[in-house]
């Protein structure tokens, strides 16, 4: 078993210091004889050696450790971008502890506390809402980098996808295509993402000059697959047929809102258009026409790592960041076939 440095000096009956200067290339300098010197290689040779992380980190105050706290790894968005994050903090150096909250606001307290208590150097959040984000601010002692979900709370320094724009160009590329009413599909509406991507989607319908009903827009209060199913399934219910033009506020919704088709009728229908929020190299295998806004994840997972970086480096509040989302066309695999005839 490796030994700590502790451990050495008292084995061999030398002080600390003296293991560190050997075991560090400083014996010379500090004047350490040969023979302790060939006690200690001999010994840490035997046994080997391990650094006390505990004692190291109480020393410098750094653990080299960061916490990453999201709502869930269900979500491909969630999900890449904690893959990406982790990767990009090893880059530096450190490593990355990854908790999900189920976007329960008390358990993501807890959670966040905890990670104040082991000593993280800083801390990620996508945080449940603004109350939440406005506490941590004020009493976590932590740097701390929002990550996803923008509330407008005072100096917080938040890393995000300008999900206004998203929205307006993919609703504005399916009107292009469509000229009719598109009907919207929004899971957890009290999230300033979902938010932001449904003021995007108004504004796009305005300019093309079709008015918006309240039937127009169907809501639930979460962003699961439940919640995709609930709204597909009131729609058909209420309508007697399928929404010829959708836009899915998330890959969870549309996930439930496609099953659900696919149940009713024993398959989905091609000539439904389809638009939705993040992207998935499955939805190549529907043969609709589908828009889709690709975020960026590996460039916020950047961002997020170099304002950590810039935090603990400076000890100020560094302005966030705020990325585009590429929009992503796929033709219907139906109606490019009859093109080709």
């Amino acid at each position: 078993m490796a030994k700590t440095i502790e451990q050495i000096a008292t084995d061999l009956g030398v002080s600390i210091t003296t293991v560190r200067a050997v075991l560090n290339g400083n014996a010379q300098k500090y004047r350490i004889s040969e023979k302790t010197q060939e006690r200690i290689n001999s010994y840490v040779k035997k046994h080997s050696y391990t650094i006390n992380l505990a004692a190291r980190s109480l020393k410098l105050n750094k653990t080299d450790t960061f916490g990453l706290v999201i709502p869930r790894l269900s979500n491909p968005f969630f999900s890449a971008l904690a893959e990406l994050l982790e990767a990009r903090c090893r880059e530096q150096g450190y490593q990355l502890m990854i908790s999900c909250t189920n976007n329960d606001t008390a358990y993501e307290n807890l959670l966040v506390k905890s990670l104040e208590n082991r000593n993280v150097d800083g801390i990620f959040v996508v945080s449940t809402n603004a109350t939440s984000q406005a506490h941590y601010l004020k009493n976590c002692q932590k740097p701390l980098v929002f990550l996803d979900r923008d509330f407008g709370v005072e100096g917080a320094c938040c890393v995000v996808t300008d999900n206004v724009d998203s929205g307006f160009r993919l609703t504005d590329a399916m009107l292009d295509h469509t000229h009719a009413p598109i009907q919207f599909f929004v899971g957890d509406p009290n999230s300033p993402s979902i938010v932001d991507r449904l003021t995007g989607f108004r504004a796009a319908m305005k300019q093309h000059g079709v008015k918006i009903m309240p039937e127009h827009i169907s809501s639930a209060g979460h962003n699961q697959l439940s919640d995709g199913e609930k709204m597909m399934v009131d729609y058909i219910d209420t309508h007697h047929h399928w929404p010829q033009h959708f836009i899915a506020s998330s890959l969870p919704i549309l996930q439930g809102a496609l099953g659900v088709l696919r149940e009713r009728y024993g398959y989905i229908p091609h000539e439904i258009n389809i638009g939705t929020f993040d992207d998935n190299i499955m939805l190549s295998f529907l043969a609709n026409n589908i828009w889709a806004m690709r975020q960026n994840e590996k460039h916020l997972a950047q961002e997020a790592c170099q304002l950590m970086l810039e935090k603990l480096a400076r000890h100020d509040e560094p302005p966030g960041s705020r990325a585009k989302a590429e929009l992503v066309f796929r033709q219907s695999t139906v109606n490019a076939r009859d093109a080709k005839r």
